[in-house]
């Protein structure tokens, strides 16, 4: 009878450790802080993207999930501000230019964060980065803005 010879893949086993997980984490808030700044011409989305793969990877999804939401809540407020404090007459140009922008910024974060959709929240119940905008911008404008 012969033995069959079975060859594993090479796995490091090097894990990230949380100080790694904070400091990718930082990096990638910068980066989307860029794109919200309308500057996104000079980040490496395929970089970014790898980050955010190593992030849920290395089980640190959780870290990455509450971070963007978290930076997605300021902008909001940070638009809904705007609105709030705009004249009658460009409220509603106002409040159509903030959700243009905010549409194509989500799409790029959407892209760096594909993978995170697709395999932390089948795992889980929380929600997937693309409807999570939503659920954040709803109560800040039902209390300020009604």
């Amino acid at each position: 009878m012969s033995k069959r010879l079975l060859i594993k893949p090479f796995r490091p086993h090097c894990q990230m450790n949380a100080d790694q997980a904070r400091e990718i984490w930082r990096s990638l808030r910068v980066a989307i802080s860029e794109i919200y700044d309308r500057n996104a011409s000079v980040l490496s989305f395929e970089e970014l993207y790898r980050n955010a793969y190593n992030l849920v990877l290395h089980k640190h999804g959780d870290l990455l999930y509450d971070g963007v939401k978290e930076l997605v809540e300021s902008q909001l407020r940070a638009v809904a501000d705007i609105v709030v404090a705009s004249p009658d007459e460009q409220l509603l140009n106002q409040i159509c230019k903030g959700w243009r922008e905010h549409q194509v910024t989500m799409v790029m974060v959407r892209d760096i964060l594909m993978y995170m959709d697709r395999t932390l929240f089948s795992a889980c119940s929380e929600a997937p980065q693309k409807s999570l905008s939503s659920q954040v911008c709803t109560p800040e404008q039902k209390n300020g803005m009604l």
